[in-house]
């Protein structure tokens, strides 16, 4: 097996250093960026919730940087009580609900830019529930599989994933059900009718998980798992895993990757103290039972930026702002892709939510905000519309927007005295995620390559350069583009030393990764013995006060 070494010897940059080291053959660029999305394929990018009734807002946000350049894929919420209020709005020719088609249009724009869409279900109509109310209550048998029939239907060649439930380890996310019920009607029944759809002619491929898990330690827990909170969480993956038919027909499970609790996604402490031990707990059931084959995926995902109490004081400077959801950004998404993780999203903007967790501010893009309060509106720096300071919760059209209510107490309002930075029409820990997102953002095809630690398929680093408390490394290779990237972080490095970077020259045989169970063998694939390819080293720190490069 062949092997690319890179010798960085300088760089200049004091406390910590981020990497990106880039290979690429550029005799071998293939012209189309259209692929089949497979759980080999890694995605970064965003939870996007677009808005209904205002096309206008849904574009703008689909041409900012954060979706438009560096996202390869999007993930959007299907809120089934919204998309089908009343039974008639199961007809999407003739009575297609507001809230699907701002789906619709979202998700046509994805198509368009080459950006990859999930789609996340929860929630249930009254006219199908048991109860007859709306929410997250229990269906009627068969109604979740026609849903996402109807759902697949549609959206077939477009929508390339499907998560049929969220956080279903919490009873009140679907009251009078159980984890049976779950299993059988909502993960098995679900997984069926949309691979059925997608196996149609021309069929399609398509990928299904299950359902991420609330990290809430003290909430109500799904009737039929044991214990409460971690303990639950933990009985869940075991149900799940020895659930034979279900294994059969999903591809993945899943988790949030969230900075919940303590800034890290702790549970219970012991069980699950953080979100990357949670990574660690389901992939060792996996592994334990023989399902190398099946891949974990990121489902709701946030990390908090504001001074409220779901924030956390992480670098202990006695404040919560924006430099601590730098920080958690710097060591949540480094642990999940340095293990494996192959999905990774975070909300893409400010929104009403009592979580402040927008990677960027919400814009005031016709300039209808300005004209309701012109005192919650500041300039931004380069032009363009206005940031928002403050969370609102708007009603109307495009031409029309209007506060249709007041921002309660309890969720957790914030000012221009929040931001660090408060004309840049982002917040800071956007700029960690755009450094993180060149591993796979953009529309090329990027594939999962060497694994840290992984005997024969590893990213070797050797030198004093590669140091500190927090060390990640990571490796993709982009087929559209023949191109190999490798992106470290040294949070220890100094200015003062060099390291070698090393990986295999071709996609290896891994053990979850390209191997012979994967849907499209990769292996193989990279630089051969006599290829000329171009080496580019990018070595920089990111400003812990406004995101700016530091060379």
């Amino acid at each position: 097996m062949a092997y690319i070494k890179m010798l960085i010897k300088k760089h200049l940059l004091p406390i910590a250093l981020f990497l990106s080291v880039v290979l690429q053959n550029f005799g071998k660029d293939k012209s189309s960026t259209s692929y089949d999305w497979t759980t080999d394929h890694m995605q970064f990018g965003v939870r996007w919730q677009p808005f209904a009734g205002r096309p206008q807002n849904n574009l703008y946000d689909s041409n900012r940087p954060v979706l438009s350049k560096h996202s390869s894929y999007a993930q959007f919420w299907i809120n089934w009580a919204a998309a089908e209020p009343r039974e008639n709005n199961t007809n999407y020719q003739v009575a297609m609900s507001a809230y699907l088609k701002a789906i619709d249009q979202a998700v046509n724009l994805c198509a368009s830019r080459g950006i990859k869409a999930e789609f996340v279900m929860w929630h249930c109509p009254a006219w199908a529930s048991e109860s007859g109310k709306a929410g997250p209550w229990r269906p009627k048998a068969g109604k979740y599989a026609e849903f996402v029939t109807r759902l697949a239907r549609h959206f077939k060649g477009r929508v390339g994933a499907y998560q049929p439930y969220h956080e279903v380890n919490m009873q009140s996310m679907i009251n009078d059900a159980d984890i049976d019920f779950v299993m059988s009607e909502i993960f098995l029944q679900g997984a069926q009718a949309i691979r059925a759809v997608y196996a149609e002619k021309p069929a399609k491929s398509v990928i299904i998980s299950t359902s991420g898990t609330s990290p809430c330690e003290p909430c109500g827990v799904l009737k039929g798992l044991k214990g409460g909170g971690a303990v639950a969480v933990d009985d869940y993956y075991n149900r799940l895993i020895a659930n034979k038919p279900l294994m059969a027909v999903v591809d993945a499970l899943n988790l949030n990757v969230a900075d919940h609790a303590n800034g890290y996604g702790k549970m219970d402490g012991k069980i699950i103290p953080n979100v990357w031990a949670q990574y660690d707990l389901a992939r060792s059931k996996l592994d334990k039972a023989g399902y190398y084959s099946k891949k974990i995926m990121s489902s709701e995902s946030w990390i908090v930026w504001d001074n409220s109490r779901n924030n956390h004081d992480v670098n202990k400077d006695g404040k919560k702002d924006e430099r601590d959801a730098f920080d958690k950004s710097v060591t949540i998404i480094g642990k999940m892709l340095e293990r494996g993780l192959n999905t990774i999203n975070l909300p893409w903007s400010d929104n009403s939510s009592p979580w402040s967790m927008g990677l960027t501010k919400r814009h005031d893009y016709n300039g209808r905000i300005k004209k309701l309060n012109p005192s919650i509106v500041i300039p931004a720096r380069g032009g363009g519309p206005d940031i928002v300071t403050a969370k609102v919760a708007l009603g109307g059209s495009d031409k029309s927007l209007y506060f249709h209510r007041k921002i309660r107490k309890e969720e957790n309002d914030f000012s221009v005295k929040n931001f660090i930075d408060p004309s840049d029409p982002n917040h800071l820990h956007y700029y960690v995620w755009r450094w993180y997102s060149q591993i796979a953002g953009g529309s090329d095809e990027a594939i999962r390559h060497a694994i840290a630690g992984e005997v024969g398929n590893d990213i070797n680093i050797s030198g004093l350069g590669f140091t500190g408390k927090e060390k990640y490394k990571i490796a993709s290779y982009t087929r559209t583009k023949s191109k190999f990237t490798v992106l470290v972080y040294s949070g220890g490095a100094d200015g003062s030393s060099s390291m070698k970077v090393t990986i295999p020259s071709t996609i290896q045989d891994g053990k979850v990764y390209n191997n012979a169970s994967s849907l499209k063998d990769f292996r193989g694939e990279g630089f051969v013995d006599g290829d000329t390819y171009q080496a580019r080293f990018v070595t920089k720190n990111i400003s812990r006060n406004n995101g700016k490069d530091l060379a």
